[in-house]
């Protein structure tokens, strides 16, 4: 059976198209979890998350500022599940087990929104994770908590949420780009040198600066940064957007590389 196009395999040859059950996306977020979990990468992405959460928090510790150090911590953890989310999409195409995923899936949206759950859930794991390493960083400071606790709290949620965001946004990536090693590449290049390069730019005048405002990586700080206190519905602590707004932002990038990611894969040819 050629493997160049799924639409052009004969119908006897692979499962009718089905309409959407929430029993078929069921088994095949299962099927995901049985790969991910038969492979160390899950694994090897989340220990450096968590480690990195814990020693920021603990090194960078101040009273009366713990929810910002947590929240600080959980900012340079979270590149993490955006690398899960691109090894999740396109680990298949690297393996040359994508044909046979596409089969069983019998519609090639399906296993990208199977994908996207996996890897949501995998998100909230790595959150919930480093979210704990970054107290646990902060308890070994021998800081005083005092009253920060809700904003600890409020941190350590809204950060697990942008967790399980990103996880998805790196699984449009992966299904947009396809190869690993270049969706892999393309995030850390963005993320580590290309964002930072435009923030500085854009920092240059007042109006550019407004843009840059609403780059992922400065959308994600701004919701963490925005939970640390004062006023949760208007930035605080002199955050000049609102996190909720902010938020949505960070939702609207995953969503958009979702659709642009399923679309592609609908199309690519599999050779």
């Amino acid at each position: 059976m050629s493997a160049s196009n799924l639409d052009t395999v004969p119908l006897t040859a692979r499962p009718a198209r089905s309409a959407w059950s929430a029993g078929e996306i069921r088994d095949l977020v299962t099927s995901e979890r049985r790969k991910t979990l038969s492979t160390s990468t899950w694994w090897a992405l989340l220990l450096p998350a968590a480690l990195l959460a814990l020693t920021y928090a603990w090194v960078n510790a101040k009273d009366e500022f713990l929810a910002m150090s947590q929240a600080e911590a959980l900012d340079i953890g979270i590149l993490f599940a955006l690398l899960f989310g691109v090894v999740c999409a396109s680990g298949e195409y690297r393996h040359n087990t994508i044909v046979t995923s596409y089969l069983n899936a019998a519609r090639r949206a399906k296993l990208g929104v199977a994908k996207m759950i996996f890897a949501a859930l995998v998100g909230v794991v790595y959150g919930l994770v480093s979210a704990a390493a970054g107290v646990g960083g902060l308890l070994l400071s021998h800081t005083a908590f005092d009253g920060e606790v809700p904003w600890l709290l409020a941190v350590s949620a809204g950060g697990t949420l942008l967790f399980a965001l990103w996880a998805v946004l790196g699984v449009g990536v992966g299904l947009l780009l396809r190869r690993q090693s270049f969706g892999v590449l393309a995030v850390l290049l963005y993320c580590l040198i290309l964002e930072p390069i435009l923030v500085y730019l854009g920092s240059l005048t007042e109006a550019t600066d407004r843009i840059t405002d609403y780059l992922p990586g400065v959308a994600v700080r701004y919701v963490l940064k925005g939970l640390t206190g004062g006023e949760q519905f208007g930035g605080g602590f002199g955050v000049a957007q609102s996190w909720w707004l902010m938020l949505l932002v960070v939702a609207a990038y995953a969503a958009v590389a979702m659709l642009l990611g399923t679309a592609a894969a609908r199309r690519r040819d599999l050779t």
